[in-house]
């Protein structure tokens, strides 16, 4: 049986099952539906890559293809995980169904050097990953209190966030994003922003620290 834009909808509602993305990532970012979260399947490890991130061993998958979507669904029931709801629909019955969706975009790290002076950075990485270096300025809370900080962050400015490779920034811009604030993701992370040798500020030497917004 398919699943119904209207039990999607009350699973993402409810807030109790994490509903994945499985999409690549650009393909998140050009686009998603309010609440999911990304996690590009693959055959390798993807399941338990995933099960630590989460509070439970229950999720709905979405995904646009019904070839993934099951092998992401063996994947997890394989490492002892359930299904709640799989959907490999695509996004073209939501948004017929006038339900709304989210876009986020990425940006160079060029582009963000180019344009340092118009946007707050948030970097999300862990404190340890700090030391090595943030882009200066940058406001500095790990992904996992993002959720903690929001009174922090006015909504009126445009955020940039940006991690080690690309990942947790797509998570944490799409987590603005979905909640009205303008926010982007750095493609490449910081090891691209290093690997250009673009400025880094080294004198962040604990956890607390960082630029202000």
């Amino acid at each position: 049986m398919i699943p119904s834009v209207d039990a999607l909808k009350a699973i993402l509602q409810e807030g109790k099952i994490p509903v994945i993305d499985i999409r690549l990532t650009r393909a998140f970012a050009e686009e998603h539906i309010v609440g999911t979260r990304s996690a590009p399947f693959n055959q390798t490890g993807w399941a338990e890559g995933l099960k630590p991130a989460l509070s439970g061993s229950t999720i709905a998958i979405f995904s646009d293809s019904r070839q993934l979507g099951e092998a992401a669904k063996n994947a997890w029931e394989r490492a002892g995980g359930t299904i709640a709801l799989l959907w490999d629909q695509g996004l073209d019955p939501w948004k017929a169904k006038g339900e709304a969706t989210v876009k986020v975009k990425n940006l160079t790290v060029d582009e963000l050097a180019q344009s340092l002076d118009q946007v707050a950075v948030i970097d999300v990485r862990e404190p340890y990953e700090w030391r090595s270096g943030i882009i200066p300025g940058a406001k500095t809370i790990p992904l996992g209190q993002l959720s903690q900080h929001l009174e922090e962050l006015p909504q009126q400015k445009p955020y940039v966030v940006v991690c080690a490779h690309g990942n947790r920034s797509l998570a944490g811009a799409s987590y603005l994003a979905d909640r009205g604030y303008q926010a982007a993701s750095v493609l490449g992370g910081m090891a691209l922003w290093l690997g250009a040798g673009h400025p880094v500020d080294r004198s962040l030497n604990n956890e607390n620290g960082g630029g202000s917004i």
